[in-house]
């Protein structure tokens, strides 16, 4: 599956980046040489944030500056109704630019990218979709990443308001959204700029496989049951996740793979892969509530057997007993199993259902502050009107 990658704010563009990043690994060549990307863009209201790059191109069709009019390239200071505003007045730009990329005809799907409680992403990601989707006939899925924990403390917490509203407006428009808690992913001991680094890194490492799959054109590494654009679309609908295992095998497993004991090491590392995956899901939720499940394995061909297939899909229909389930095999890796899994068209998410019951909390109360702060400035006032001023 090839797609054209569109992230939105410093955190959209950040995982923007780690796409064109290992983009440019799959097709080198002493690697897959397999294209993933047709492109990459990264839009924002702040210049500087646009000069953290190290793989987008530098040029201004590849990092597009909006809003200097009312922002003076300074960002929205979280404030995601004035991002929406400018990108009201800028889609023409941002929508033409993806639009006529050299290799956009060779695109299935876009994905628009964005952090949830930051003001540019959130704000501009569901407008420049809906403009999207009316000018391509191609999937758009968003990627929309909620805030940390202490990010939504406080009684005015825009991560909390501003990922409500994100998330109201990008579910109108995307065909899928992915979502992606950054508490999941947080380090313990990493400075912060590592910290964000490696989770951007994972959450793009997730799709490599399952990306490069479907591409493949060197024989000996295309699977039996291939995973490709058809079978991807059909796995994604609402809300969904991703995730990813990975279990090294035995240095010296292709010695002894007569040997019975060779075999089930190589089923329970598939199988450990596959818990892995699950456990590294970008939000917390109940299988059971999945409606579509898609799993790609990888491994060296001699090790991938229709027996894991068969226990693969036993697993998952046990735990997602209502769900669609599409299962692959991709025969590149040498020396480990990975699984990547999505659940899609999720019924329940809990995270996402206390973030909507806490931001309508959080409206209500700002719309009380801002009462009590006016009347009590007007308090100040008339204390004052009878001081003489230097004016």
């Amino acid at each position: 599956m090839k797609l054209v990658v569109v992230g939105f704010g410093q955190c959209g563009c950040n995982i923007a980046d780690e796409f064109y990043a290992i983009n440019n690994y799959a097709k080198s060549l002493f690697n897959r040489r397999i294209e993933i990307l047709t492109d990459a863009f990264a839009i924002n209201t702040d210049e500087a944030d646009l000069g953290g790059f190290k793989h987008i191109p530098g040029d201004k069709s590849h990092r597009i500056l909006i809003g200097t009019m009312s922002t003076f390239g300074h960002g929205v200071g979280k404030i995601n109704a004035t991002a929406a505003e400018i990108i009201k007045d800028s889609h023409a730009v941002v929508t033409d630019t993806i639009l006529k990329s050299q290799k956009f005809h060779e695109t299935d799907a876009i994905m628009a990218i964005a952090s949830g409680g930051g003001g540019t992403g959130s704000g501009t990601i569901g407008w420049t979709i809906k403009e999207l989707k009316e000018r391509v006939a191609k999937p758009i899925y968003a990627m929309v990443v909620l805030p940390f924990g202490f990010e939504e403390k406080g009684d005015t917490s825009y991560a909390v308001m501003n990922t409500a509203t994100c998330l109201n407006t990008v579910s109108q428009y995307a065909d899928a959204i992915f979502l992606v808690d950054n508490e999941r992913f947080r380090k313990t001991g990493s400075s912060l700029a590592q910290n964000f680094k490696q989770i951007n890194q994972e959450i793009v490492q997730n799709f490599y496989d399952l990306c490069c799959a479907g591409e493949e054109r060197n024989e000996k590494y295309v699977g039996s049951k291939v995973i490709d654009a058809g079978d991807i679309k059909q796995s994604l609908a609402e809300l969904s996740v991703i995730g990813r295992g990975q279990v090294d095998l035995s240095a010296f497993y292709r010695r002894r793979r007569s040997h019975y004991r060779e075999g089930v090491k190589e089923r329970s590392s598939a199988a450990g892969a596959l818990l892995q995956a699950e456990n590294n899901l970008t939000m917390g939720f109940d299988l059971r509530d999945a409606r579509r499940i898609l799993a790609l394995i990888s491994g060296p061909k001699d090790v991938l057997t229709l027996t894991m297939l068969e226990e693969m899909s036993g697993f998952l229909q046990a735990k997602a007993p209502k769900a669609v389930i599409r299962i692959g095999d991709y025969p590149r890796r040498s020396k480990d199993i990975s699984v990547t899994l999505i659940a899609s068209e999720l019924t329940k998410v809990p995270r996402v259902q206390n973030m909507f019951v806490k931001a309508k909390d959080l409206f209500q109360k700002r719309e009380e502050i801002t009462k009590e702060t006016t009347r009590k400035l007007k308090q100040l006032r008339e204390i004052s009107k009878d001081l003489p001023t230097l004016a």
